[in-house]
């Protein structure tokens, strides 16, 4: 019988959350998904979205070890951190992933001046794995693939297998022709390919490190991939423009843009 996968969306923005009305239909938190699968929880990037999750974790008693997959340092992709609610829980495993540096990135930036407490002081057990883009390593019953991406300051890519499903996560990246094929070879197949849409392509600022949803559109029927996620949109975009780029989207069947709140099942 097939083990099916969940993937909630938790934050859909890039550079900083946006708490305001004309971005609630879409949301307004920095990045954060979640997969749930039948070996446990997998978390992919720490934006303020990681905060809801962590209140939903929180009222849950069969939660006692979380894997935050991240996909490079910068601050959007680890502002929900601080106020993850597992982390104050004695019972609970948080294991960091990300590339070499994490650790002591982590501790940089939350702890102080910055913050009251660091991260060694919460009362879970924090452990961490560092490695380089490249490498592969298992994850409860998951093989975990990485790919370094096209980003300022570096970014990791992740493929998630099991022998049924698959979901590539590739936000902060930028594509080119030149990255085009080992891009399409990485996520080839992919049930699901979650890709950094922070550009509407009129907007595309070449350098950035970011993409647009056309180019994942082409990169995941090159792949031949199940559906296309697109998100960690840019943070000034409101919902009606959002809905403006979602409009000719839509004509493609595998093309879906992310809101909070929103389950995928594989």
């Amino acid at each position: 019988m097939k083990q099916q996968w969940q993937i909630t969306v938790w934050g859909v923005r890039g550079s900083a959350p946006r708490p305001a009305p004309d971005c609630a239909e879409y949301g307004g938190n920095t990045v954060c998904t979640a997969l749930e699968h039948a070996g446990g929880i997998v978390i992919l990037d720490a934006g303020t979205g990681l905060a809801l999750l962590g209140q939903a974790l929180a009222k849950r008693q069969d939660v006692r070890r979380l894997d935050i997959l991240l996909s490079h340092f910068h601050i959007d992709h680890l502002m929900g951190l601080f106020l993850f609610q597992p982390l104050f829980c004695l019972k609970t495993t948080v294991r960091l992933h990300g590339g070499r540096g994490m650790a002591r990135a982590l501790d940089t930036l939350i702890g102080p001046p910055f913050w009251p407490l660091g991260l060694r002081d919460f009362p879970a057990r924090i452990e961490f794995h560092e490695f380089v883009p490249g490498d592969s390593f298992a994850l409860d019953g998951l093989t975990v693939s990485t790919m370094a991406g096209s980003h300022p300051g570096g970014s990791i890519l992740y493929r998630l297998d099991d022998a049924e499903n698959s979901v590539t996560y590739a936000l902060d990246n930028e594509t080119d022709e030149r990255t085009f094929v080992a891009l399409a070879n990485f996520a080839r197949e992919s049930s699901l390919m979650i890709w950094d849409a922070a550009f509407a392509p009129s907007k595309l600022r070449p350098g950035w490190g970011h993409s647009t949803w056309e180019q994942g559109l082409r990169l995941g029927r090159a792949a031949g991939v199940g559906q296309v996620l697109m998100t960690h949109y840019d943070w000034s975009y409101t919902d009606e423009f959002l809905r403006l780029q979602q409009r000719p989207a839509d004509r493609e069947p595998i093309c879906r843009f992310a809101r909070e709140g929103m389950v995928i099942a594989l």
